[in-house]
C-alpha cells in the first residue's frame, strides 16, 4: 500500500484522484492538503510514502519544502512554472526523487513522440498547435502544448521560435490582403510568416477536459493530429504510475519519457 499526500486536494484533479483511489487496494490517501489547510504541513504526524501535486506553482513549493525536509518523493503535475522555478525544482531533485510532467496522461506523451517524429520528416510546412481546456484553467498556452512544441524543437535542432500572438503583424497582413496580384500576395506572405515558427492558439470554455491538435500546413496539402482527453482519470492513472515509479528512488529528476522507456523494456 502506497500512502499518498495529495497537494491540491480540492481542485478538479485532486477531487478526481480522491474518488479514483477511494476503493484502491494499492493506494491510500493519507493527507489531503489545499490552500484552506496548507498550515497542515507543520502538523503532520505520519510521513507519507509519496506526494502527488496537482496545484499551483506557489503551492507546489510548499509541498517541495516539506518533501526536502522529510526526504519524501514527489510527483509534480502542476504547470505554469517560471524559468527560475524550473531551475529550483531541478536543484531539489539532487536531494529527492522528483517526477515532473506537464501532462500525466500516458497517451499524450506517446502522441507527442509521434508528432515529433513527423515534424522531423517534414520541410517547409507551417506548424500550429491548438489546445482546448475548461474555462477555469489559468495558464495559456497549456503546459502540454509547450511540452509538445519543445519535443518537436528538440528533434529539429531547436530551429523553431514560438508565437503566442499575431496582433503585431496586423499591418503586414492587411497590406498583403489588399494586393490584387496573387504572386505579390505569396511573396509578402512569406515575409511575415516564417517556417521556423510554431504558433499557439488557446481555447477556454465549459468543462472541456483537454484537447491538443497539431496542424502541419503545407503549400498544397495539410493534415492534423489530435489527442482528446475524455476523462480526468487518464491524468490520475498516469500520476499513480509515476508515484509507483519513484517511490523507492533515492533522488533525480524523472519524467514520462523514463516511464515510457521502462514500459517499452518490459514489452521486449
Amino acid at each position: 500500500m502506497v500512502n499518498i499526500l495529495l497537494n491540491g486536494a480540492n481542485g478538479n484533479m485532486g477531487k478526481a484522484l480522491c474518488e479514483y483511489i477511494k476503493d484502491s487496494v494499492n493506494f491510500s490517501l493519507l493527507y489531503g492538503i489545499d490552500k484552506d489547510n496548507s498550515d497542515l504541513y507543520n502538523k503532520l504526524t505520519k510521513k507519507p510514502d509519496v506526494i502527488i501535486d496537482f496545484s499551483t506553482p506557489s503551492a507546489t513549493f510548499l509541498a517541495l519544502d516539506y518533501a526536502i525536509k522529510n526526504l519524501v518523493p514527489i510527483v509534480i503535475a502542476t504547470t505554469g512554472f517560471s524559468s527560475d522555478e524550473e531551475n529550483k525544482i531541478k536543484e531539489f531533485s539532487e536531494a529527492i526523487p522528483i517526477f515532473k510532467s506537464s501532462n500525466m496522461a500516458y497517451g499524450i506523451n506517446i502522441f507527442s513522440n509521434i508528432v515529433s517524429e513527423l515534424a522531423r520528416k517534414l520541410n517547409n510546412v507551417d506548424i500550429e498547435i491548438i489546445e482546448k481546456h475548461h474555462r477555469n484553467k489559468v495558464d495559456a498556452p497549456s503546459g502540454t502544448a509547450l511540452m509538445i512544441a519543445d519535443n518537436i524543437n528538440k528533434v529539429c535542432n531547436n530551429k523553431y521560435s514560438y508565437v503566442f500572438t499575431r496582433r503585431a503583424s496586423g499591418n503586414k497582413l492587411k497590406n498583403s490582403c489588399n494586393s490584387n496580384n496573387s504572386n505579390n500576395f505569396k511573396k509578402s506572405n512569406n515575409n511575415f510568416k516564417s517556417y521556423n515558427e510554431i504558433g499557439f492558439s488557446s481555447i477556454r470554455g465549459g468543462t472541456l477536459v483537454g484537447e491538443h491538435t497539431v496542424l502541419f500546413i503545407g503549400e498544397n496539402e495539410s493534415f492534423e493530429l489530435t489527442h482528446t482527453a475524455h476523462s480526468r482519470n487518464i491524468y490520475v492513472e498516469g500520476a499513480l504510475k509515476a508515484a509507483e515509479f519513484i517511490v523507492n528512488k533515492k533522488n533525480g529528476l524523472f519524467g514520462m519519457k523514463d516511464l515510457c522507456l521502462l514500459d517499452s523494456k518490459r514489452c521486449n
